[in-house]
């Protein structure tokens, strides 16, 4: 595994930012590439003793560690924080994806006590100070250190810490922190584009509503035959979830169904957590193509990720536990020869072996189903327009109903046959279509939308 990161190496005032790579291999030596091996070794040896004592021993592996440009021996406890980042990464702690962009400056303590360089104006870092390169746009730092680092050094967000604990056990803080800031979506006029949207003809309302779901964080099915544009749609999911969190960019992954359960969720390897594809779609978009062809166990072992956004893995080796708040996209065949509803060459006994594979339970999971392939309609918004409507932020004191939608839903035979779950989801569906249109109250034109896309948790689909 090959962990980047970046360094801030006070001792280095003309070329402070350090390029950090770690890899992890079989085995107990510590190469070095970079930097001295016995200053190395120190670093190591700090880091060990540190992580044991906020309670986090780590297993043994061989290390390769390498830097640029090159470090001195008195440069290398400035990168006691980076190399400590790298191996909480290994260990599952942090996202490999978190670290790419984000800097550290401290050097560390037996005990994981941070304290900070001598930074002052003989580092050659005050106001005119060299500027981070593009690939850094956050900066983890010592507490006060940062008043030598000037804004003319381009990052956008800093994380002041004080003790290694803030960065092993507070994962929501670290998820905050790494949450960048993007432009304001009304005062920003040119808006990307994305051909993968504008290029397929049609699909409103298969548009309409992963935009909404983008917004919401709701889970969709797509079902569709090949090459009407499923796996085209869903590669601009990553670019809806990024404008409505306001960041540049968020992580989108998409695993090949071989994978199994440990490929989705994550397994216990060699002696140490192995994070899975969920876990690594952490506040971006986990894509699952060909989903009916999942294994059955993989599949299933979704139901209770998706309600709870954790996982517990316990072995009899360690345990480990993973918070990831992914959104969670898939598609599938509408049936097993993928010609679609009109030139179908399956049985109804074929059809409905291949739409049994997905349990009830499961689809009611998936709050927003698609059917791909057969509109012709375009999507009400342009695709500028639909960027900026992510941007804006959902009532917080929510949409109240129309009476007349409201009387209804409760006297609807739908509402009667569906469970708890569903009737919630389609509560939750009418006010998001509500504030699609822009209206101030839940209409029945917003409840018949909602029931139009929970059509596979009624029988018959």
């Amino acid at each position: 595994m090959l962990i980047r990161t970046w360094g801030f190496v006070a001792t280095k005032p003309h070329a402070p930012w350090v390029s950090v790579e770690v890899r992890a291999e079989r085995g107990a030596l510590v190469r070095t590439s970079g930097l001295p091996p016995g200053a190395a070794l120190e670093s190591m040896a700090r880091l060990r003793a540190a992580l044991a004592h906020v309670g986090l021993r780590l297993k043994t592996q061989a290390l390769t560690l390498h830097v640029h440009p090159t470090c001195t021996k008195e440069d290398v406890p400035h990168l006691d924080l980076a190399f400590a980042a790298a191996l909480l990464t290994l260990s599952g702690r942090l996202q490999s994806h978190d670290l790419l962009h984000t800097a550290h400056a401290g050097t560390l303590t037996l005990a994981g006590a941070l304290h900070g360089p001598s930074l002052g104006p003989s580092t050659g870092l005050s106001a005119l100070g060299p500027v981070a390169p593009p690939e850094i746009q956050r900066l983890i730092h010592v507490q006060g250190g940062d008043r030598f680092l000037s804004d003319n050094h381009g990052l956008e967000r800093r994380w002041e810490v004080s003790h290694l604990a803030q960065l092993v056990n507070s994962l929501p803080s670290w998820q905050d922190f790494n949450a960048s800031l993007s432009p304001n979506p009304e005062k920003d006029p040119a808006l990307p584009r994305n051909l993968h949207w504008e290029e397929i003809q049609g699909e409103g309302h298969v548009k309409t509503w992963l935009a909404i779901a983008a917004k919401h964080r709701l889970p969709v099915l797509m079902s569709g035959p090949p090459g009407c544009g499923k796996t085209s749609l869903a590669k601009t999911c990553d670019a809806l979830r990024a404008r409505h969190l306001r960041k540049p960019k968020v992580p989108w992954v998409a695993p090949h169904p071989a994978g199994g359960v440990a490929g989705l969720l994550g397994a216990w390897r060699r002696g140490a957590p192995r994070p899975g594809a969920w876990a690594q779609a952490d506040g971006g978009v986990l894509f699952l193509d060909e989903f009916l062809e999942w294994p059955r166990p993989a599949r299933e072992s979704l139901r209770h990720v998706m309600e709870s956004d954790r996982l517990e893995l316990l072995r009899a080796e360690g345990s480990a536990v993973w918070v990831s708040k992914p959104w969670i996209v898939a598609a599938t065949n509408p049936c097993a020869c993928g010609r679609g509803h009109e030139q179908c060459l399956c049985t109804p006994a074929e059809q409905k072996l291949h739409r049994r594979k997905c349990s009830a339970p499961l689809l009611e999971r998936f709050a927003v189903q698609l059917d791909v392939g057969y509109d012709p309609r375009p999507c009400p918004k342009s695709w500028k327009d639909v960027l900026k409507w992510l941007g804006r932020p959902f009532p917080t004191e929510g949409i109240p109903w129309e009476s007349r939608a409201r009387e209804s839903w409760m006297n609807s035979d739908i509402r009667r046959q569906a469970s708890m779950r569903v009737r919630a989801t389609m509560e939750k569906l009418a006010r998001a279509h509500a504030d699609w249109r822009g209206g101030y109250t839940v209409t029945e034109e917003d409840l018949k939308a909602a029931v139009e896309v929970t059509w596979m948790t009624r029988e018959g689909w």
